[in-house]
């Protein structure tokens, strides 16, 4: 039998600022703005200035600006929250239960020791020092936000310099002598665009796949399913995102408490990996309908 949590809410634990001290995520953090912010310079000062058409311009640069912004906020607040990293100061449920070797925390359910953050995280996913910090449960939400964003802002670039390239081509304006040569401020351009719709869309990909699954890189990898789970993709989306649709899912607002009228409290399932209580009422129901089938 899982233990039970009290129904009345609990007060809210202090946010602090969570940040790792690893030199290799710290310069491929710095890189990942300095990457977004020249991209941004060059878009606007060698390919929407010089153009002619204010419209366009300022359409296109809003645009691009706008996806950037919620990019860096993402990568922001992916930085620096705590991904879920277990108190090392708590006590196993029972006397003498398991705790990590190398942190002294309490082994709970579907949680890995991250080597880097030096903490066992909740959830954990992985380790991506391009965002200086572990991929877990409390920050997996930024993290795909990031990812999206800056698949979005590559593509549109990509858009904003293929697309007038081919129409000149197609109406035969390339010959022999006369070949467009772009100088080196948008061959710099493309190669960030490339590189960033790749990354982007891979990682995007593969945290919606994670999500829907309900499996994490490290589970993938040993073949494990997370137990027990939420019973659908929409389900494991929602306590990604929250359970109730708002403005907050597409920005970088913290998420809103899980559990905001107390009226349902949450099952804990060996040493405390929380389960969505709309779980266990499918479970009752589909226990209650096998009974009521028996002869």
């Amino acid at each position: 039998m899982p233990a039970y949590i009290s129904k009345h809410k609990a007060p809210e634990q202090p946010r602090h600022v969570w940040f790792v001290c690893d030199i290799l995520g710290i310069v491929c953090a710095a890189a990942t703005w300095a990457l977004v912010l020249s991209a941004a310079g060059v878009l606007l000062c060698a390919l929407l200035l010089p153009t002619r058409d204010v419209a366009y311009g300022v359409a296109h640069g809003t645009l691009f600006h706008l996806l950037a912004f919620l990019a860096l906020a993402a990568h922001a607040r992916t930085m620096l929250t705590d991904p879920g990293s277990v108190p090392v100061d708590t006590e196993p449920s029972t006397p003498g239960g398991p705790r990590c070797p190398l942190c002294g925390a309490v082994q709970l359910a579907r949680a890995q020791h991250c080597l880097v953050c030096g903490r066992c995280i909740r959830r954990m996913h992985h380790h991506c020092p391009w965002v200086n910090n572990c991929v877990g449960e409390d920050n997996r939400k930024y993290f795909l936000l990031f990812s999206l964003y800056t698949a979005l802002a590559a593509l549109h670039v990509l858009l904003l310099l293929c697309v007038p390239a081919l129409r000149s081509y197609a109406r035969g304006e390339w010959d022999r002598h006369g070949v467009p040569s772009p100088g080196g401020s948008l061959v710099f351009l493309f190669l960030v665009a490339l590189k960033g719709f790749f990354l982007g869309s891979v990682s995007f990909a593969i945290q919606m796949h994670a999500i829907c699954t309900d499996r994490n890189a490290i589970e993938q990898r040993q073949r494990e399913r997370g137990r027990p789970g939420p019973g659908s993709a929409w389900m494991n989306w929602k306590a990604v995102f929250g359970h109730r649709l708002s403005s907050r899912w597409p920005g970088s607002a913290p998420l809103p408490p899980q559990n905001p009228r107390g009226q349902a409290g949450t099952a804990v399932w060996s040493e405390g990996s929380p389960v969505n209580p709309a779980t266990i009422c499918q479970s009752s129901q589909v226990l209650r309908g096998k009974r009521n089938k028996r002869p």
